[in-house]
């Protein structure tokens, strides 16, 4: 009985092999014939097998895995991900018994998928398509490790995305590995389109100007990250209103970096998020006189100083971002909706008011008050939707227009709304 169990089992073992093999022919083939769809079944089927292949069976089964699904480029994010951990598997199992036989093979499929993958990364950046573009140089990264460029731009992309959890893992993974992200940036302009262009490296942008298709090379120096890095971190903790971690991670930025105003602001939200608004006046009046040149961080501060119910001070941010750029929209909006601050005390007097002439008399004043407040806010709201059409400050300025008795602007308002509407 012994023995006829052990021939059985020695025909099992032989039936395993054979099918294994045939699997791996079959993968093998479809590949050369540049069939994916049949490589990609013939994974799917070997997969089942692959824990009783041999080591050199299985080697070479990682390496046409990866070719199959990688497909030439034809692939999907998943598959490329799949794709890379063959090549990945493949390096170990090969190193580990020490027979390098597919491997130079796979890294030069490696580096193939890697310029497919980072101009994927690139061109869903442009399109502004974050999410997709953090995935994408996360996985340049993942096939590139000592380009630790990528990891930063998907750090930034998920960042952008809004996918707060992902972001700052990969910024923890940043400030673990010490990432400063220090170097240069080399630009030439196209002279067909007319447009500067960023290059890789200088090798690739000289090689652009000596073919007369660029001119008027630069290049200039990239700024240490590390500051910034913690800076990103302390403002996704401020929107998880993890206000201490935040805050600590602000102080130690400014170690870093003394001059960075992106700190101000980041530090303004902690407290926001707190409740500690208290301390966001005297934060902003401490660095108006860094930021009075730009239009930008003065919205900021004016944004700031409207959460915590400065009006006044929100105003002159306002005013003097518009003195430096005037066709901001943001500022135009902002200063608008803060000139209207007054709007629920007038109203909730109005409502207060009884029905004696002296009551009647001060609801007129009142009445005509709000009007003419209205009225002064009306400019650069129109101004704001002309700069940055949108159906939100449509609707807004209709209703300001409602209010301040404007029955002919607030009736075109409303049909543009509804085109507007219609349009999305």
């Amino acid at each position: 009985m012994k023995k006829l169990i052990t021939i059985t089992f020695a025909l099992l073992i032989s039936s395993w092999s054979f099918a294994q093999k045939n699997e791996v022919k079959a993968l093998e083939k479809a590949v050369k014939k540049e069939d994916y769809q049949a490589a990609k079944a013939a994974v799917a089927a070997a997969d089942n097998l692959i824990g009783n292949m041999d080591d050199k069976t299985k080697a070479k089964y990682y390496y046409l895995k990866s070719q199959a699904l990688y497909a030439k480029g034809q692939s999907s994010d998943d598959e490329v991900t799949e794709a890379i951990a063959a090549l990945d598997a493949l390096k170990e199992l090969e190193t580990s018994i020490n027979k390098i036989k597919y491997t130079p093979d796979g890294e030069k499929l490696k580096t193939e998928i890697l310029g497919s993958v980072a101009r994927a990364a690139y061109d869903a950046a442009k399109s502004r398509d974050n999410k997709l573009a953090g995935k994408k140089f996360n996985q340049a990264y993942k096939l590139s490790p000592k380009d630790t460029i990528y990891l930063y731009a998907a750090a930034s992309s998920y960042l952008n995305a809004q996918d707060y959890d992902t972001a700052l893992d990969l910024y923890e993974q940043l400030r673990a590995m010490n990432y400063k992200g220090e170097g240069v940036k080399y630009y030439a302009t196209n002279v067909e389109k007319g447009i500067e262009e960023e290059f890789q490296d200088r090798k690739l942008r000289d090689v652009a100007v000596k073919s007369k298709q660029y001119s008027n090379p630069r290049q200039e120096k990239i700024k240490p990250k590390s500051a910034e890095i913690i800076r990103m971190m302390a403002l996704i903790y401020s929107t998880r209103n993890e206000s201490d971690k935040a805050l600590e991670l602000v102080g130690q930025a400014r170690k870093l970096n003394p001059d960075d105003m992106q700190l101000v602001i980041v530090e303004a939200k902690a407290y926001l998020a707190s409740g500690q608004n208290d301390k966001i006046k005297p934060l902003l009046e401490n660095a108006s006189g860094l930021i009075k040149n730009d239009a930008q961080m003065l919205t900021n501060f004016g944004i700031f100083a409207m959460e915590i119910k400065e009006s006044e001070m929100a105003k002159k941010y306002f005013t003097d971002a518009l003195a430096i750029d005037p066709n901001a929209s943001a500022p135009n909006l902002n200063l608008g909706a803060v000139i209207l601050d007054d709007d629920a005390v007038l109203v909730e007097e109005m409502n207060s008011l009884g029905n004696s002439s002296a009551d009647n008399k001060r609801y007129d004043e009142l009445r005509d008050k709000r009007v003419q407040m209205y009225k002064k806010a009306i400019p650069y709201i129109e101004k704001a939707l002309e700069l940055e059409p949108s159906i939100e400050t449509a609707k807004y300025l209709m209703s300001v227009y409602s209010v301040a008795g404007e029955t002919d602007k607030f009736k075109a308002m409303k049909q543009r709304v509804a085109d507007m509407e219609a349009g999305n």
